[in-house]
């Protein structure tokens, strides 16, 4: 029986550790889509950029605003056989950006989501975003 209670806990200490370093992982792809003077630094202006483009992206209609249906689909986050009437769960990203709460992203809540991420990003508050020091969800 004690045999067995190690090596579930273990189990659940290795699982922990796994979850927790793959939420911290480099993501290279975002990584140099966003550091355009590839210099392996992401500057602020290079981060309100990426913002911007990214923005627009999400924006299907261009109106200006991101609905979160519009989020859901440029994402992907409704099985492709899905009823597309069935709810999706808003995620901590898409919360996080919409203060008010009213499910729809305007330029400047997308903007003041990436200004502080940048400054959760900058450890060392140089005003750039290092290899090291970019970690998901990034930007």
């Amino acid at each position: 029986m004690i045999q067995k209670l190690f090596i579930t806990s273990a189990a659940v200490a290795i699982l922990f550790s796994t979850a927790t370093a793959s939420a911290l992982t480099f993501n290279s792809a975002q990584f140099i889509g966003i550091d355009r003077d590839a210099d392996n630094m992401i500057s602020i202006a290079e981060a309100e950029n990426y913002r911007i483009r990214y923005f627009s992206t999400l924006d299907m209609n261009n109106d200006g605003q991101v609905e979160f249906e519009e989020y859901v689909k440029t994402n992907k986050l409704r099985n492709a056989t899905a009823n597309p009437s069935d709810p999706v769960r808003i995620p901590d990203e898409y919360k996080d950006a919409d203060t008010n709460g009213d499910t729809i992203l305007s330029a400047e809540e997308f903007a003041a989501q990436g200004q502080r991420r940048f400054e959760l990003l900058d450890k060392d508050k140089d005003g750039m975003v290092s290899r090291e020091e970019f970690v998901a969800p990034g930007l």
